[in-house]
């Protein structure tokens, strides 16, 4: 070859190399970024038709609304969600979008047919009130056309369920306290105001219509008039009763669930209220039959707030009667009543209300006319939380968490113990969510270490994949957790996965994050669809990741949840701080770069172990509990003290014992950097105590920061604003970072853009 070609040649190859090593390159998997949030999308409702052949699935997902050449602000992204259709008899077969649009659909529910859908449609944007008023059912003929609206109610409607002709639904919507009385007279329980029975005052006024002119200046009875007047303007409010924190908003008003009869022809009239009495009545189901309603109910004798029992009901739809109890016995709560196949029993949920704080839910058995149940799960061992009926006789499928996981069981009283379904993905627990059974088929929604959101099918004893909603993962690095057990003296062992650093190279080291989560009764595993980002994203910027589920956690056993009782700080605490020694004999690493966060109870936990443990370099601590007896008067979950201490601040004998599991009492030792974020509606725990954290540390000179997020609630980092989730996200990682020094996995130039577009599958 003369030398010219020679030379050419070689260039030729060089350059060939070289293009082929950057294709290669461009290929590789980039490392999640806090852009990537945008590109979620989570399965949020399971349906099949009743004979299994498609699935009708709700997927969440976000959509840019604001400018999109300007930074993205909070308020710049909607969520969506949007119904699907997938057929399950092509396994090939890609999800048919059904709705569309500025749009919250949800409650998916097949006729028996199979030919129209009844869905719960939020309106434009949701609604950002805790009832949810703007709600209505819809449906829609899947044979095409629009959705149509089929309810009204000024109070909303929700929990839509067919009767088996397909002509009418059931659905529960709210009534107020005065409509009831109105309608069916007066509770047995007495809303009294000091001095005055209000509902007296109500009938009074109202039979003295036009007879009493209201004056701030006139008569007692035209004084209480206007003053009367003005409380039914909400304006000032008047709380009369104990429950009146909603998420985000005062609700001092009593309004009871009620279960309405829609018909769907046309000449069939309005919605007929099903029981009578100011009795909160919900869960409506059909009977097999059609020819009667079951639901549950809360006894009218006592105000609704004093009330966790609940019994069953049946209403016959040809007579005017009241509604009839088939099942009550005090003490227990039983819900969500479902005909077996042949109609011949009742499945339903039961939980003891002794100690609602500990106590697990069961399934239960019991004839349609009544009578003893019998139980087909232990609630001391599994705390059920969805189930449904098996197409095969006697036997209930249901999900329940379980050491990291929540697999899907099958139960009967035939068994003696539940048989696990559905549990390991990948040789790592995961979470079944939604799930729905058709024919021979069952299908899910499962959460993993690899996934966040999957729909999965089960036929003949085998299960596959039917959809991934986030088919863009396979284009990002996913750090994989291990496992591990702590054994503590007292006996307990205590679960924890860690996750290493993206990238981390051989003989190096990482700071490490012990996150905590919040309940305490909460359960994190490897396939928490709640966390799978955030910790993803916190490996991509160089840090190692370990949780666990310390004494209280749920997933473990009644006995094990109550281990926390009147201990919420030292007992748990030191559970975390055990895995922590355990986990740092990882080579990878560095105890000298530890830092914690947690939310909720987590931000208690947070708290309580930087004001007793100097190991962390940082903190920050979220929507946290700091001082119990501030929570207790301004948190809607106030009754968590009663119910974990067994008394109330106010009780001297339990005073004490509060004080000593108060974070902020401690606030004085705490010297570790500390992140305070808060949402400024929340009102399930307060915000005031992480004020009051963030105050004293000021005031006494201590490295705090203090981070409010206007508009969110407790659950910002779950369902709030999707920028202010990332705003979030970022914050945390940022405070970190002033502190240790991860090795952040930088991701290639504009993987940000793409990571905002979506081109990833439906919405």
């Amino acid at each position: 070859m003369p030398d010219l070609h020679r030379r050419s040649f070689l260039l030729l190859v060089t350059l060939m190399t070289t293009l082929a090593s950057h294709a290669a390159g461009a290929g590789d998997p980039a490392p999640i970024t806090t852009n990537d949030l945008l590109r979620l999308r989570t399965i949020r409702d399971v349906e099949v038709d009743r004979l299994g052949r498609f699935a009708i699935i709700s997927v969440e997902s976000f959509e840019r609304t604001g400018d999109a050449d300007a930074p993205i602000r909070p308020g710049d992204c909607a969520i969506r969600r949007h119904l699907h259709r997938i057929d399950l008899e092509d396994v090939d077969a890609a999800p048919r979008q059904l709705t569309f649009g500025d749009r919250r659909d949800s409650s998916p529910v097949l006729s028996p047919d199979g030919t129209r859908l009844a869905f719960v449609r939020a309106g434009e944007s949701g609604s950002d009130d805790d009832d949810d008023a703007g709600a209505q059912i819809w449906i829609l003929r899947l044979d095409g056309g629009e959705a149509r609206q089929v309810t009204s109610f000024d109070e909303g409607a929700g929990r839509p369920r067919w009767a088996p002709d397909g002509g009418s639904l059931v659905v529960e919507s709210r009534r107020s306290l005065a409509e009831l009385i109105g309608s069916d007279g007066a509770p047995t329980w007495s809303p009294t105001r000091p001095g005055r029975i209000r509902h007296d005052e109500d009938d009074r006024l109202r039979s003295e219509a036009g007879g009493v002119r209201p004056d701030p200046g006139g008569s007692l009875a035209e004084v209480r008039a206007w003053l009367e007047g003005n409380t039914r303007d909400r304006n000032p409010r008047l709380v009369d009763r104990i429950a009146f924190q909603g998420e985000q908003a005062i609700d001092e008003r009593v309004r009871l669930r009620q279960v309405f009869l829609v018909p769907l022809g046309d000449d069939t009239g309005p919605p007929r209220r099903l029981g009578r009495g100011v009795v909160d009545r919900f869960d409506p189901v059909f009977s097999v039959d059609g020819r009667s309603v079951f639901m549950a109910a809360r006894s009218g004798e006592v105000h609704p707030d004093e009330i966790m029992d609940a019994r069953l009901e049946r209403v016959e739809l040809a007579e005017e009667a009241s509604s009839a109890v088939i099942l009550e016995t005090p003490g227990w709560a039983f819900t969500d009543p479902i005909p077996g196949p042949d109609g011949s029993l009742i499945a339903f949920k039961g939980r003891p209300t002794d100690e609602p704080f500990y106590r697990g839910t069961r399934i239960g058995l019991i004839p349609v006319a009544g009578g003893e149940p019998i139980w087909a799960t232990d609630g001391a061992e599994l705390d059920v939380d969805e189930f449904q009926w098996s197409n095969e006789a006697a036997k209930i499928l249901f999900t329940a968490a379980n050491a990291g996981a929540v697999p899907l069981h099958a139960a009967s009283p035939a068994t003696i113990e539940p048989i696990e379904l559905v549990r390991i993905r990948d040789g790592l627990p995961s979470q079944v969510g939604r799930f729905a059974v058709g024919g021979d088929v069952i299908a899910w929604s499962e959460s993993s270490s690899a996934n966040p959101s999957v729909l999965r099918v089960r036929f003949d004893d085998v299960d596959r994949l039917v959809f991934d909603a986030n088919p863009w993962l396979a284009d990002r690095h996913v750090v994989r957790p291990t496992e591990g057990w702590v054994d503590r003296r007292d006996g307990r062992r205590i679960q924890y996965w860690q996750l290493p650093p993206l990238g981390l190279q051989p003989g190096g080291t990482a700071p490490m994050i012990l996150a905590i989560h919040g309940g305490p009764s909460a359960m994190w595993g490897p396939g928490e669809a709640t966390m799978w980002l955030e910790w993803q994203l916190a490996a991509s910027w160089g840090f190692g990741v370990v949780y666990c589920n310390p004494r209280g956690s749920g997933g473990y056993g009644e006995a094990f949840q109550r281990a926390n009782h009147q201990d919420w700080g030292p007992g748990p605490a030191s559970d975390c701080l055990a895995v922590v020694d355990a986990a740092c004999e990882r080579d990878w690493v560095d105890p000298e770069q530890l830092v914690v966060t947690g939310g909720s109870y987590g931000g208690y936990l947070t708290a309580w172990m930087i004001a007793h443990d100097d190991r962390f370099k940082a903190a920050v601590a979220q929507r946290g509990v700091y001082d119990l007896g501030t929570f207790y008067g301004e948190g809607n979950a106030f009754r968590l003290v009663d119910w974990a201490f067994g008394g109330r601040p106010f009780e001297p004998r339990f005073r004490e014992l509060i004080e000593r599991n108060n974070p902020f009492d401690d606030v004085a030792d705490i010297k570790t950097p500390l992140l305070v974020l808060h949402g400024e509606k929340d009102l399930r725990t307060g915000v005031s105590q992480s004020a009051m954290m963030f105050r004293a540390l000021r005031d006494l000179g201590r490295p705090v920061e203090y981070v409010l997020y206007p508009d969110a609630g407790h659950d910002l980092s779950r369902s709030g604003d999707p920028v202010q989730r990332m705003d979030r996200l970022d914050r945390i990682l940022e405070f970190f970072t002033r502190f240790v020094s991860p090795k952040r996995a930088i991701p290639p130039r504009g993987a940000a853009e793409a990571s905002g577009s979506d081109d990833s599958g439906p919405s």
